[in-house]
């Protein structure tokens, strides 16, 4: 065990020393919230500090509904391969016959590993407007491809 726990901490301090810059992600974000939903999901760099994230997904529960959101992301990179991004978005949606459209934003952390994966965990609070669906939230794990 003691040698399972030093592997571990030596590859997670190799894997935060080592933070390499990406310019695109490409991956999943799965989560719940109003409904439990999981989402193909797309982040690409516009300059250093600023990213777009384009989100293509279903949601299941006491509603089934198709979505596309694009929110314009401020993204800090922290120490090693950490990271913090807030920013505004849309989302257009379909909720069995009826479409809208949300705005809203998203807030979360990220981390780079030194391979090229990023996690991130985020809240993303929506203002649907147009129909009767109200304020709708979620919090979602991302895994992502980076490239």
């Amino acid at each position: 065990m003691k040698k399972i726990l030093i592997s571990l901490f030596a590859v997670l301090a190799l894997t935060t020393a080592a933070h390499a810059q990406y310019n695109h992600a490409l991956g999943v974000r799965v989560g719940a919230g109003s409904a439990f939903g999981a989402e193909l999901s797309y982040q690409g760099f516009l300059t250093d500090i600023n990213r777009i994230e384009l989100d293509l997904g279903a949601n299941f529960g006491s509603y089934n509904a198709v979505s596309l959101a694009a929110i314009y992301q401020w993204h800090w990179f922290l120490a090693g391969g950490f990271g913090f991004f807030a920013g505004p978005g849309v989302q257009g949606y379909i909720v069995e016959k009826h479409a809208g459209l949300g705005v809203g934003g998203q807030l979360g952390f990220d981390y780079q590993f030194n391979a090229p994966i990023q996690l991130s965990l985020d809240f993303r609070p929506m203002w649907n407007l147009f129909t009767n669906g109200g304020f709708n939230y979620g919090a979602a794990l991302g895994i992502r491809y980076a490239f």
